[in-house]
């Protein structure tokens, strides 16, 4: 499973850059690296700065969020603290407060073991997302549903098709924390209508999402998967 997630990666990395999904190999060496220096550090010792995370690229946030992430995830089910919730809430709302470190954020969470096995987003990520902007994050989080939600179909190894659809279900889980939001409607009302071909909703949003369609090639089968997997937002 671990050789077809990370052929699932290089498939996203060779596709134009967009959303989360950049420079995969990089994104599992920087997450393994974020999970030893977490073993060899203590509680927040692990944690970025505020600072970093609100003004590093997009490379550098893959590396604070392999930092981040096993902090959001304790080994045996131990609860986090309110003190270490807090400063967590801290850095996670700064990182989410630009596009570098949205993206660099869930390039990492999205394929993370953590995140693969949790049922619920943990609560401390879930504030972050939702007091974030909605501007900036709604349009990457759709991205995060849609590209591995049209990998599912591209792909034709069944092992990558299925790493494909867990990392969608992750990305929709995220999603779903900013469900009814007037952004994440408008959006996938326009996405929607980019699928069916149709004219509905704002037409700004209908050619942003057109163009995003038409750099990845999505054809029928991608627009119909996604057209399912957006339906429930609008």
């Amino acid at each position: 499973m671990r050789l077809a997630l990370l052929a699932l990666l290089a498939a996203y990395a060779g596709r134009r850059p967009a959303s989360a999904f950049l420079a995969w190999p990089s994104v599992h060496r920087l997450h393994a690296e974020g999970c030893a220096f977490r073993w060899r550090s203590s509680g927040l010792a692990a944690l970025p700065t505020a600072s970093d995370v609100s003004t590093d690229d997009f490379m550098k946030q893959l590396g604070h969020a392999s930092q981040i992430i096993p902090l959001l995830h304790p080994e045996g089910g131990e609860s986090i603290s309110d003190e270490d919730s807090a400063a967590m809430l801290e850095v996670l709302s700064r990182q989410l407060g630009n596009s570098d470190g949205i993206r660099g954020f869930f390039a990492v969470y999205l394929t993370s073991p953590e995140s693969l096995t949790a049922e619920e987003v943990p609560e401390v990520l879930a504030e972050a997302v939702r007091s974030a902007d909605a501007k900036i994050l709604v349009p990457l989080a759709c991205m995060n549903v849609l590209m591995p939600t049209a990998m599912t179909s591209i792909h034709q190894d069944a092992e990558l098709k299925e790493c494909a659809a867990k990392t969608a279900a992750n990305g929709t889980k995220i999603l779903r924390l900013l469900k009814g939001n007037e952004d994440v409607v408008n959006n996938c009302r326009a996405i929607l209508s980019v699928c069916h071909g149709a004219d509905e909703g704002s037409a700004e949003l209908r050619e942003y999402w057109e163009k995003f369609f038409g750099n990845y090639n999505y054809e029928d089968e991608q627009r119909k998967d996604i057209a399912l997997a957006v339906a429930e937002f609008c």
